[in-house]
């Protein structure tokens, strides 16, 4: 009886361990001015896809990093944003640039998911690049992502690699 109780509680363990996944975003430039449209009409413009594949409430973290590869945060819990479920949010990583700014013209990029992602802290390091890791707990397929650059010259997009 003592083995099987071993058992039951090992495997009540197991059952209970989440997994953490992630997605880098390994280079971001977007020094484009708030309701600048797509594509900006100066400067250029970054905007990360993230699509969820899970059928419930997705909670994730954001971390920047500087070009030097130095965290610049934001700290838990400032870094949490949702995603809802099976949907997909666009966001903006330096800037909040809602679609309806305060002058009433619709001229910005992210929706409510969007402006509800935190942007790139710049009082340690003013610049408006670098990279970031999005995490959840969940498999590593419960989120796609992809990054979009974007200047009135050029434009490029790519699938973001899975995290570390």
């Amino acid at each position: 009886m003592k083995k099987m109780t071993m058992v039951m509680v090992a495997m009540a363990m197991v059952a209970g361990i989440a997994f953490a996944s992630s997605l880098s975003i390994p280079w971001f430039v977007d020094n484009a001015p708030v309701g600048a449209s797509w594509p900006p009409y100066q400067g250029m413009m970054t905007l990360v896809y993230l699509k969820s594949n899970v059928d419930e409430v997705l909670t994730c973290e954001i971390t920047y990093y500087s070009e030097d590869g130095i965290k610049l945060g934001p700290e838990y819990p400032d870094n949490t944003f949702t995603i809802n479920p099976m949907s997909s949010v666009a966001f903006r990583p330096v800037a909040e640039d809602p679609l309806m700014d305060l002058g009433g013209h619709d001229d910005g990029i992210e929706g409510a998911q969007g402006v509800a992602v935190p942007d790139r802290p710049r009082d340690e390091d003013p610049k408006k690049n670098g990279s970031a890791t999005i995490s959840w707990t969940g498999g590593p397929n419960d989120v796609q992502g992809m990054v979009a650059t974007t200047s009135g010259a050029f434009s490029y997009a790519h699938l973001l690699p899975p995290g570390n």
